[in-house]
């Protein structure tokens, strides 16, 4: 008997030890419930209030929260989104599932460097829009991973904005080219009508010397060359200048520097002809001595006719004539 309840005190006492661990192990359990349950009702409170959608993702990648935002995001209700196969099936637009299905698994095994991703969904009304997701992991207060917390932006309108800037970018990069290569077409314009006048400048220069050299071989020679040389002579001063057509220059000008002409007549009605060609071979950026060439004049005679062209227009001493006319 003695032996009996010996063995019914050890019984007892080995119940009790166990009855012990097992009230501690579910007071320690009660506990974790109680903190993830306050974690969870925290983070519920605060993501409930919030523009983006909230979403929090338990290791596995099950949604254990959903904030109601994502409504006006997606068109889709809380219980909707909890009850779908995966957000990737019911919303994110097939071109980025991978991307999607990718960035989310990495992001649970704690993977990711950068934690954002832009993606894009389709609402429950089939309209496209831009998301920008970001991820952060999520701990209890004993450093035990609890999943990921998820938060969505809608950028579309961002997206938009940014495709219009790179329109807007790429429209005037073409307009900065065409303006450069219209530059670029109006300098060599410039060069080339510019080369012909000092080349018309030269010509006449040449014919002028030649004339003068040929007179006075002829006031010393003999007869016979004296005839051959006056000969020559009349040749040259029957066309002792090459002629240039004033109109084919003004239709240059005008191409090259559209509405100078016009401007100049405009502002100084009283000009003559030859002071409108005057001030057109300055802009042009001639020399007082390929002027001379042009106008059948000496390059001194140019330096007056500049000094009397700037009283007509009635420039300042501070102004220069060649800067003045390139502001028409």
């Amino acid at each position: 008997m003695k032996k009996t309840d010996k063995t019914i005190q050890n019984l007892n006492k080995t119940l009790e030890s166990k009855i012990s661990d097992l009230k501690f192990e579910l007071e320690e359990t009660n506990l974790q419930l109680k903190e993830e349950k306050e974690k969870r009702q925290f983070y519920q409170l605060i993501a409930d209030f919030t523009f983006g959608w909230e979403i929090w993702f338990d290791p596995k990648g099950n949604i254990e929260y959903c904030s109601p935002s994502c409504f006006d995001l997606t068109g889709f209700t809380t219980n909707q989104i909890l009850s779908a196969e995966s957000i990737s099936h019911l919303l994110v637009y097939e071109p980025d599932i991978i991307k999607y299905n990718d960035f989310l698994s990495n992001s649970l095994d704690q993977m990711l460097v950068n934690q954002s991703l832009e993606f894009r969904i389709l609402t429950r009304t089939k309209q496209l829009r831009w998301c920008l997701l970001n991820v952060r992991g999520v701990y209890n207060k004993q450093g035990k991973y609890m999943g990921i917390r998820a938060s969505i932006q809608d950028i579309t309108r961002l997206k938009r904005a940014m495709g219009h800037i790179h329109e807007m970018e790429v429209v005037k990069e073409f307009e900065d080219r065409t303006k450069q290569r219209l530059q670029t077409d109006i300098n060599l314009k410039d060069r080339e009508l510019v080369s012909f006048l000092l080349q018309l400048s030269q010509k006449n220069e040449l014919l002028k010397m030649v004339t003068n050299q040929l007179k006075k071989v002829y006031s010393g020679d003999t007869k016979n060359a004296q005839e051959q040389v006056h000969k020559l002579m009349e040749a040259l001063e029957t066309k002792s200048t090459l002629s240039l057509n004033w109109t084919t220059i003004e239709n240059q000008v005008e191409k090259l520097h559209p509405g100078f002409l016009n401007q100049l007549r405009v502002r100084h009605p009283s000009i003559s002809i030859k002071d409108k060609k005057l001030c057109t071979y300055i802009r042009l950026g001639l020399s007082s001595k390929e002027i001379s060439g042009l106008l059948d004049i000496t390059a001194k005679s140019v330096e007056i006719a500049r000094v009397r062209l700037r009283k007509k227009l009635k420039l300042p001493s501070n102004i220069r004539l060649v800067n003045y006319l390139f502001q028409f």
